[in-house]
């Protein structure tokens, strides 16, 4: 019965993880076509203001907004990739007791899936307030702008998740894999 249990856990774990996939996919292709546009509209200025010295207005205006969205997505990614910043106190592999471990191992995923939280909650209000504000040179709704802080945010909660489930299963195999060895003495 118990076997059961770990098959479907592990079934959802990978239904999960190719979800994680998709979106990890899907995000960094966004992220780096606003990164192209971002470099396009900062070409377009310098070679306006420097070059023809009749600056395009709009640009920098523009360029703010792309930045806003590109480093967005930037850290959304390197939270599912693990590059973001993190304090370890404790290196994991020299803790003896499995439990313990795994619970230090949670705890920055849990901290910055409370952040990210925070993120979705105060950037969904933000895009609330800003519904109708308007860009002053380029005229876009400030509603597109922000909503890159919740998109950014829900998608590291999903990368958080997927990390705590893989520490999670993982530390199962481990304890198994050691009663095993344990029966075996």
């Amino acid at each position: 019965m118990n076997k059961g249990i770990t098959t479907k856990t592990q079934k959802f774990f990978d239904y999960f993880t190719t979800l994680k996939d998709i979106v990890f996919w899907v995000q960094g292709w966004i992220g780096l076509l606003l990164f192209i546009a971002l470099t396009s509209v900062i070409s377009l200025q310098v070679a306006t203001r420097y070059i023809f010295h009749n600056p395009v207005l709009w640009t920098e205006e523009v360029a703010r907004y792309l930045f806003l969205w590109v480093v967005m997505m930037g850290a959304a990614l390197s939270v599912n990739t693990e590059r973001h910043f993190a304090i370890e106190f404790f290196e994991y592999k020299k803790v003896k007791n499995i439990s313990f471990r795994k619970v230090l191992m949670l705890v920055p995923h849990v901290s910055f899936t409370i952040l990210a939280l925070i993120m979705v909650i105060l950037g969904t209000q933000y895009v609330e307030m800003s519904k109708l504000r308007m860009g002053q040179l380029a005229h876009i709704n400030m509603k597109f702008v922000f909503v890159a802080i919740p998109i950014s945010g829900v998608t590291m909660i999903l990368y958080c998740m997927h990390h705590m489930m893989r520490i999670l299963l993982q530390q199962e195999k481990a304890q198994d894999d050691e009663a095993v060895k344990t029966r075996e003495n």
